[in-house]
């Protein structure tokens, strides 16, 4: 199945015995449907289970979309929990099979929880997998879910408190940078639309998500600076993006996005804005700096890996849209 093939009203819903095996966790279940969606079989679950409610309640997560498959005695075995985020998206967290066997069931019961987003304003759910995990997958996609690409998370070392008086910086003779204002909202928009266009950067997201939806997201994501955004302008129309975001700790900063229209790509560009930004980082707190890149992204690894960033993880992206349209360019 592609992208562009999926109805979500066109999968099967569940019905009969198996809707009801399929409950929505209350807070006296908690904890035991937590148990399960941490489950290693390594032992310690209900260890790992209080951490990461203790880990919710300080970072403020919303528990309460989540969702149980019963045994026929009623306790649970599996869990899907939902996490609703700003800009009309949601990522997706289950229990894993321990065999193929478990692919149907449990795939019936993220389809399940992501059939309630709608109702939550949600157009689409997102999901972060190990990129070995074939059960995992299969599972997803049996929820109604298709790959969209395997995700590099790679990161670079801050120093703390020192300015980054060895980055030069070289524009254009006519090139301008503006940091975010509420009245530069629709240029940065502007930017955004023409950054994606042929873009290698997750190309199977092009037309799922409204670009103002796209932008709010971005904002949401960790503590926003509006000083660390910045539009670069060339002749007077955009050519650039990049969105930095600190994290509410203040012990990183995120590369959110950094993107260049079609016309300014190829000229060095990406580096100059990427270098810019960390001159905007001088004087601050945080001791790395990461993102997430498309793997088959070369020019974008080749940059970053240049300027100093390293692999430190993998994962494998997978997206359900959950609106009935036909997806179109932004």
């Amino acid at each position: 199945m592609t992208l562009s093939q999926i109805n979500p009203n066109q999968l099967r819903p569940p019905g009969g015995p198996e809707l009801e095996r399929i409950v929505q966790v209350g807070s006296d279940r908690r904890a035991q449907a937590i148990e399960k969606l941490v489950q290693t079989g390594l032992g310690g679950d209900g260890a790992h289970a209080q951490r990461f409610l203790e880990y919710a309640r300080s970072h403020r997560i919303n528990l309460d979309c989540m969702w149980a498959r019963l045994t026929k005695q009623g306790q649970i075995e599996s869990t899907v929990l939902v996490v609703p985020s700003p800009g009309r998206t949601a990522m997706v967290f289950s229990s894993h099979p321990v065999g193929s066997h478990q692919v149907g069931p449990f795939g019936q019961l993220i389809d399940h929880a992501c059939r309630h987003l709608a109702e939550l304003n949600v157009n689409l759910a997102q999901a972060l997998l190990e990129p070995a995990g074939m059960v995992d997958r299969q599972m997803f996609e049996a929820g109604g879910f298709v790959q969209l690409t395997t995700l590099n998370y790679m990161e670079r070392p801050l120093k703390p408190g020192q300015a980054h008086q060895n980055v030069q910086v070289e524009w254009p003779a006519d090139a301008q940078t503006f940091s975010y204002a509420e009245n530069q909202r629709d240029a940065f928009l502007h930017a955004l639309d023409r950054s994606y266009e042929q873009t290698l950067d997750c190309p199977g997201l092009r037309g799922c998500r409204k670009t103002r939806d796209i932008l709010e997201g971005h904002r949401a994501s960790g503590a926003f600076d509006p000083r660390l955004w910045t539009l670069l302008e060339i002749g007077g129309e955009p050519a650039g993006v990049l969105l930095l975001n600190p994290s509410s700790d203040q012990q990183s900063v995120e590369l959110a996005y950094l993107g260049l229209a079609k016309p300014w790509r190829g000229r060095g560009l990406g580096t100059q804005l990427l270098r810019h930004g960390l001159t905007l980082l001088g004087g601050r707190r945080e001791r790395v700096m990461n993102l997430a890149v498309d793997e088959s992204n070369a020019p974008a690894i080749a940059l970053y890996r240049r300027e100093g960033f390293r692999t430190v993880l993998r994962r494998l992206a997978m997206i359900r849209p959950l609106e009935e349209r036909e997806f179109r360019p932004l």
